[in-house]
This record gives structure tokens, C-alpha cells and sequence, in this order.
């Protein structure tokens, strides 16, 4: 098998990627709200972990329900970062950022460009 037709096939698995889409979500939520040091790597800067892992989410949105366009996956998501940043104005080791709100909307934009482009380029030459 070809490795275009291969990725076809991988793009197309829209269960696996709305499975990986609920696993980041548990696991982003459990990072927002741990009061423990992060046990995986992690950038240096906060607003970096907030870009990597909302343009993660918005890929997986992007792959899992691939007709939705950007408006309902944008505005859910920075709902998302919404409900983390104010459960964490709750907790006594975290605090609400408004900078980590646009960083969130920052990476979900980032992430539908870059699939935007995947696409384009895919569409362009689906043979390979």
C-alpha cells in the first residue's frame, strides 16, 4: 500500500480521532487543574502549553467532525479554555489569566490554519 493511500485512510478514521479528541480533553483538564509539578514535558513558557494544546485540540476537532468549519469548534473551545480559566480563579494554586484565553484561541487558529493548508495540499495532489 501507498503511503498517500495510506494517510486516506488514516484521515478518514474520524472515531479514532474523536477518541484522541476526549483523551486531551481529560487530559488537559487534569493538567489546568493539578496542583502538582507536570509530569511530562512541558515548554518553558505557559502560553506556549496553552498554544500546543489548543492547536492539538483543534486538529483532532479538525479530523474527528471535518465538516463543522471553524465558527462552532472555535467558539466550544474557547468555551473550554473559558470553564479551565475560571475553575482555576478557584483553586487556591491557580489564578484566572486573560493571556492564557488568547493564547488557547491563538493555538485553535493556528490549528485549523495548519489543517487548512494540510487539506489544500492534499487536495491538490491526493495521488502522491
Amino acid at each position: 500500500m501507498r503511503l498517500p493511500e495510506l494517510l486516506h485512510r488514516l484521515i478518514r478514521l474520524q472515531l479514532l480521532w474523536r477518541t484522541l479528541f476526549c483523551i486531551s480533553i481529560a487530559s488537559i483538564t487534569w493538567l489546568g487543574f493539578t496542583s502538582e509539578p507536570y509530569p511530562i514535558p512541558s515548554a518553558t513558557s505557559d502560553k506556549i502549553n496553552h498554544m500546543m494544546a489548543f492547536m492539538e485540540l483543534a486538529i483532532l476537532t479538525r479530523l474527528g467532525w471535518p465538516l463543522l468549519g471553524l465558527p462552532v469548534p472555535l467558539l466550544v473551545l474557547t468555551g473550554f479554555g473559558l470553564a479551565l480559566e475560571l475553575g482555576q480563579s478557584i483553586t487556591p494554586w491557580r489564578d484566572f489569566a486573560m493571556t492564557d484565553l488568547l493564547a488557547d484561541v491563538v493555538g485553535i487558529l493556528l490549528g485549523y490554519g495548519l489543517m487548512t493548508a494540510f487539506y489544500r495540499l492534499w487536495n491538490r495532489h491526493p495521488q502522491g
